[in-house]
């Protein structure tokens, strides 16, 4: 997916779409907004699925029940056999079975020789993927193996170039969202909603419910108490009016038949997207479940005939009660496919031998119930040992199918047609082997802190999303580079902390490279749904390594900001011009290997604390005001802005003597100096704290420093008491005072909502203040980063990706001519963007204060 991921072409006359394996699902989802057509396969993890990993397992989705797989949707592949020839598969086709050439003449002679065997051999079930699928090989002297290479998991070739056909995209749909006490009532619903031709039934059980609850507020209060389970119903279609009719047909039929306790129509688009949202990211909010115990995917992929689904859910019920092992269920009942998930700790012997004994177990059942093991995620490592016992009569003809192709059996060995009975004990992340080495003290953790916060990265892979859809991860959408995704440093780290690499490998020129690729923006963080803190373990990782070495000139120097525009305000006469000779720059890249093409901030000649008194205004409510390095020295009119606005508005504002927030020398891991200014700030605060009701700022990344990494590194009272009384500004306005009074500003705006803000609480409190500004017309600049991420976009080596981050998904020459300025909350964001577009760029509170100038 790195190399080739070109999206080729898009035919909207045709229908039809050609395109590299490495391309995303969600590259092509975006590629067709606009066009009318849809690609129907759509699995949960289609934002960062490759279309090549989805025809090498014969990926459905939520929706298969009505739009079926991949396989349906193939037209032809580009395949590169283990032989190294190169075949497409509509030149196979095109040719007369009798004079196709070898092997393929062979594979042919297989099916017609073997036609009823094959056809009657397959299991009813509509949805599987176990084995090779080799009905309709041969169709009026065709060969046809779009069949057999969707779903054959790269064993039989390896797909260059893949096309595809597209449908028109319904233009509506409604959900039904129906509440169960019983598995089996769920059942029995299904059955009765199937021939009103639904677009996709969804389960989920009270496990992911109980997180679902706990990570949504709005669904805590939709999502009833002590219920079993849910179904959500979907029905699409072209009109309003027929996607609802069918939805309240179900209600009643639900009704009639007193099947569920309550049920409803989803209306908004939100309320929607909640719910759907909470289905795609089941897995990896279901890895959030406390204790050693973890869900395994084992017997994740079964698919039942939907008559047989009462008999199965008795069955696995009696199954996992047997040997005491709880386990979570969702998936896409409607076509009987169900992901059963059971909780083992695979550090445990017990456990671990209770992988066979459970694979076993519910083979047995699916098999006496007419079903398959593997439905749409592949045999692969886990399931292949089964597929002889699921065929035992057309196994033989797989293996010949694979020895034709793959003699040598190259292509993904050990699946398919060759397993180890017990294969699923093999490999495992964990495992009887896993333990943890003493790596020393955290300097960021809690005891114990470390280790687990690497081990909570599950390996779900939605942090290499490709489209705006998430902001994560800035580096990986530009590079697409393995290294740079941010699961890359939890598995590094890993290998460190288990032994495998050894302690001293964190201190390598190579796992640092690594760690160097994280901009810090917390994007991740945020948006993985099992919320794993990657930009804190890589501050560890480098926090270490400057404890042992001790920091680079270029980190001492790139990080006194504060420093130089304390005292730099009295030279900026002669400071300013020598800063802005090339020669100089070119010193600065090749001695300290800073970027020469960075822009840098000018220290002000007089700064804030020059400017406004300690203590302005004399209301009831009183704020300590953290203006932070920017807005202390280098653009004080930020300061003055807020400080105007606040006692306009009846604030007492306190602006005390303070130092750097810490977070650009804890971004290089200068965690020891971070102590030290955070120690300063705490030691001139100590007695304002008591009196203040908020601690403002107007700088993202200095209230995310002060809210969540003050803590991290001084488990200290006062540091608790300043989260609790952290506040943005905008947030300050829009919650705790009447903002309104204002004159209109008549301008045109874009604004980037920076990283540090967006994963902060009340993020678009700062939109929102705009968008009450009478005469100031904002629109939003895409949901990215804009690559400077402070000191990192500063460094020689990262210029390129710096620019190539920022411009990613924005054409800035466009934005500069179409708007009179950008506003943002964030100082190296207003720096970076002033490169790139060459605008004039604000802080939001000044327009603030603009506007109330003007109506004074």
């Amino acid at each position: 997916s790195r190399y080739m991921h070109r999206l080729i072409c898009v035919d909207a006359n045709k229908k039809t779409v050609e395109c590299e394996p490495g391309c995303r699902w969600g590259e092509l989802s975006r590629a067709l907004s606009g066009t009318g057509l849809f690609f129907p396969p759509d699995p949960s993890s289609g934002e960062y699925a490759s279309l090549g990993g989805m025809t090498a397992t014969n990926a459905s989705g939520a929706h298969a029940v009505k739009y079926g797989s991949v396989r349906d949707y193939l037209l032809d592949a580009e395949v590169v056999l283990s032989s190294g020839e190169v075949i497409t598969l509509s030149a196979l086709s095109a040719t007369p079975v009798s004079a196709l050439p070898f092997p393929f003449s062979r594979i042919a002679d297989v099916y017609l020789m073997h036609r009823d065997l094959i056809e009657s051999a397959y299991p009813p079930v509509r949805h599987n993927v176990a084995g090779y699928n080799l009905r309709g090989l041969v169709k009026d002297e065709k060969l046809l193996l779009q069949g057999l290479f969707s779903g054959a998991e790269g064993t039989l070739g390896i797909a260059t170039r893949l096309v595809f056909r597209l449908l028109d995209k319904p233009g509506y749909d409604s959900l039904v969202v129906a509440f169960f006490d019983s598995i089996q009532k769920s059942a029995q619903a299904v059955r009765m909603i199937l021939p009103l031709n639904p677009a996709g039934i969804e389960v989920m059980d009270r496990s992911l419910l109980e997180m679902a609850r706990e990570v949504d507020l709005i669904l805590k209060n939709r999502i009833p108490s002590g219920i079993d389970n849910v179904l959500l119903v979907e029905f699409d279609g072209s009109t309003p009016e027929e996607t609802r009719k069918a939805g309240e047909t179900v209600l009643s039929q639900l009704k009639e038949n007193h099947l569920c306790r309550s049920a409803y129509l989803a209306i908004s688009e939100a309320e929607k997207a909640r719910f759907w949202a909470i289905r795609k990211a089941a897995v990896p909010i279901l890895y959030k479940l406390r204790g050693k115990k973890k869900i395994l995917a084992l017997v994740e992929d079964a698919a039942i005939p939907t008559d047989r689904l009462v008999d199965y859910f008795k069955g696995l019920y009696a199954l996992f009660d047997t040997y005491q092992v709880r386990f979570v269920l969702y998936g896409h009942i409607a076509k009987g496919l169900l992901h059963t998930r059971p909780l083992l700790d695979l550090t445990d012997p017990a456990d671990i031998r209770m992988l066979k004994i459970l694979a076993d177990g519910v083979f047995d059942l699916v098999h006496r119930l007419g079903g398959v093991v593997s439905g749409e995620h592949g045999d692969g490592r886990l399931r292949s040992t089964y597929i002889q016992r699921q065929y035992p009569e057309i196994f033989p003809l797989f293996q010949a199918i694979r020895n034709l192709l793959d003699p040598f059996c190259l292509m993904n060995p050990d699946i398919k047609t060759a397993s180890a009975p017990d294969q699923m004990r093999h490999h495992l992340r964990y495992g009887l082997h896993y333990h943890r080495t003493d790596t020393g003290p955290s300097l960021l953790f809690q005891p114990g802190g470390f280790p687990d916060a690497v081990e909570a990265c599950h390996g779900c892979t939605t942090c290499t999303t490709l489209t705006p859809v998430t902001r994560m991860c800035p580096v990986y959408k530009v590079t697409r580079k393995e290294e740079a995704a941010p699961k890359a440093k939890a598995n590094l780290l890993r290998a460190i902390i288990s032994g495998k690499m050894g302690p001293a490998a964190l201190y390598t020129q190579a796992v640092q490279d690594v760690m160097r690729l994280c901009l810090g923006c917390g994007s991740c963080r945020q948006e993985c749904p099992s919320n794993v803190d990657i930009p804190k373990l890589v501050m560890e990782a480098k926090a270490r390594c400057v404890r042992r070495f001790g920091p680079s000139l270029r980190s001492r120097t790139l990080t006194r900001a504060e420093t130089a525009g304390r005292y730099g305000g009295y030279f900026s006469g002669i400071t300013t011009p020598l800063m802005n000779m090339d020669t100089v720059r070119q010193a600065g890249q090749c001695f300290l290997g800073i970027n020469r093409h960075a822009p840098f901030p000018v220290p002000a000649r007089n700064s804030l604390f020059h400017r406004v008194l300690p203590v302005t205004g004399s209301g009831n409510v009183q704020v300590l005001y953290f203006s932070g390095c920017y807005a202390g020295y280098y653009r004080p009119e930020i300061g003055e802005a807020l400080t105007g606005v606040l006692t306009r508005m009846g604030y007492t504002v306190h602006t005390p003597n303070q130092h750097c927030c810490g977070l650009p020398l804890l971004s290089n891991g200068m965690v020891d100096a971070a102590r030290k200014k955070i120690r300063k700030n705490l030691a001139a605060w100590r007695n304002l704290l008591a009196v203040v009701d908020h601690v403002v700022v107007t700088c993202s990344s200095c209230g995310l420093a002060l809210r969540e990494k003050w803590g991290s590194v001084l488990d200290l009272p006062l540091s608790h008491q300043i989260q609790k009384k952290i506040i943005h500004f905008s947030a300050l306005l829009q919650h705790t005072a009447p903002f309104s009074n204002m004159a209109p500003v008549n301008q045109t705006a874009l604004y980037h909502l920076p990283c540090h803000l967006k994963i902060q609480p009340h993020a678009h409190d700062t939109r929102q203040l705009l968008a009450a500004i009478p005469g100031l017309l904002v629109s939003d600049l895409p949901n990215t980063c804009c690559g400077m991420a402070g000191t990192w976009g500063m460094a020689a080596e990262n210029t390129k990706l710096s620019r190539d981050i920022g411009n990613q998904w924005i054409s800035w020459e466009k934005c500069a001519e179409k708007t009179d300025l950008i506003i943002t909350d964030c100082p190296t964001c207003e720096m970076q963007i002033a490169h790139l577009s060459g605008s004039v760029v604000q802080h939001p509170v000044e327009m603030a204060a603009r506007s109330l100038v003007l109506k004074c």
